[in-house]
């Protein structure tokens, strides 16, 4: 087990190192840059100890669930970081900066922690209004987001997936719009407005949980 923690941390090490000169690619492409996404365990063992390598020491933010909110912070790998709590996620993607502090989250997560397939929900972000289509599509499952007059549409998980849960709705990137950390099968994924674009996306940022 401990060998394969390693080579998932090198993979994902790989991917910060290689993300300066995939940004360019991507963007002549029309696609933005994908970030990294880490789990508290992964970041204590491989990152603060450095056991696979030096990390990035800049740009990092920790992002905290809870109670009808986000807690944000930016954080080095040096910090002391000693309680943070199981659930905690740690991004990074080059040239992004999130809101610090606690980000007041959707009201009533309940209602989404298992969204209804296939349903249309209206619901408001302080006084965003935006939309939320959860469904099952034969290669994963379909989150459809709409606000400001567009749609955008995620598949996450890959064909099968089955299970989801919404962790988290809040505005973490400061443009006034609604922000998920969502879960599909063992996949946590987070998703930024400032990094969508009508139509099709990929996810921000996402990693699978180990043991999967």
């Amino acid at each position: 087990m401990k060998a394969r923690k390693t080579l998932v941390a090198v993979a994902k090490f790989a991917l910060v190192a290689a993300a300066g000169a995939a940004a360019a690619s991507l963007w002549a492409q029309g696609r933005p840059e994908t970030g990294l996404l880490l789990d508290a365990q992964t970041w204590r063992e491989e990152v603060v100890t450095a056991s696979t390598g030096p990390w990035p020491e800049q740009g990092w933010f920790r992002l905290v669930p809870q109670d009808r909110a986000v807690e944000v912070r930016s954080v080095k790998p040096g910090d002391p970081d000693t309680t943070v709590a199981a659930d905690a996620l740690y991004f990074r993607l080059p040239g992004i900066e999130l809101m610090e502090g606690r980000r007041v989250g959707y009201r009533y997560p309940e209602r989404l922690q298992q969204p209804r397939m296939g349903v249309d929900h209206e619901l408001a972000l302080a006084d965003t209004r935006f939309s939320l289509r959860v469904g099952y599509v034969a290669q994963g499952i379909e989150y459809t987001i709409g606000y400001g007059g567009e749609t955008y549409r995620y598949v996450l998980g890959g064909a099968g997936a089955d299970h989801t849960v919404v962790r988290a709705i809040a505005d973490l990137d400061g443009d006034r719009q609604p922000d998920f950390v969502v879960d599909v099968d063992d996949g946590v994924y987070l998703l930024l407005s400032t990094q969508a674009r009508p139509g099709s996306n990929g996810p921000t940022a996402h990693y699978t949980e180990e043991g999967s």
